[in-house]
């Protein structure tokens, strides 16, 4: 696996310069590309959660390459936290930062986030009208709104999704989460005895998602 540490900015006026890091297989030409979330950094998310290192080197390992990145406010990325209001732009700048790099193929590009960051990244990817490919990792169904930008008219749902959370998630509403999943028409994983943080089921999650990515095709 070859790691890369890199910088982009955001997709906004305010020139937010964002820290990442690329991490690619070995000996592979033009890799598919895959961008990771992270949760919300009032908890201490950020690029380095113990999920996301394990979801990068199992994708990679898989034959993706991954981009993590750290949203503003975060470690040493510029801007200020917005709570997500405006963190999308971000990830718009991570997918911008992918697709100038000749190395690297953006068709049916994959987003995964966990919590706040699978918020963020399927608002993302419902905006931006890509044929993606979408892992969702303990979406928080209480408190974030999942549903409403899915309504807009302009709204282009994934080309495939998966969902993954714990039967024992202290954010986590089953019958909101069922209703994702048939909106989405996605794939529902409940792992049981995990809770929202998911400690010691990283590698499970990761490969579950790398077996789903794997295995299906775009809609």
């Amino acid at each position: 696996m070859r790691r890369e540490k890199v910088t982009f900015y955001a997709d906004c006026l305010g020139q937010i310069r964002l820290e990442g890091i690329l991490e690619m297989p070995e000996g592979a030409e033009r890799p598919q590309a895959c961008i990771l979330c992270h949760p919300h950094p009032i908890g201490g998310g950020s690029m380095y959660v113990p999920l996301l290192e394990t979801m990068a080197r199992v994708l990679v390992a898989s034959g993706r390459a991954c981009l993590r990145f750290n949203f503003r406010g975060v470690g040493m990325s510029g801007g200020v936290s917005s709570g997500g209001l405006c963190e999308v732009e971000d990830v718009e700048g991570a997918y911008g930062f992918l697709r100038e790099r000749e190395d690297l193929a953006v068709e049916n590009l994959a987003v995964a986030g966990w919590s706040f960051g699978s918020w963020i990244g399927l608002r993302w990817a419902v905006q931006c009208g890509l044929p993606c490919r979408v892992a969702l990792v303990s979406p928080p169904m209480v408190g974030f709104d999942f549903f409403h930008f899915l309504e807009a008219e302009d709204a282009v749902l994934p080309g495939d999704t998966i969902i993954v959370s714990g039967s024992y998630d202290q954010f986590n509403d089953l019958r909101k989460l069922r209703d994702l999943s048939s909106r989405l028409e996605a794939e529902l994983r409940i792992l049981e005895g995990a809770d929202h943080f998911l400690f010691g089921y990283e590698q499970e999650i990761a490969e579950i998602i790398a077996s789903h990515w794997n295995r299906n095709t775009l809609r």
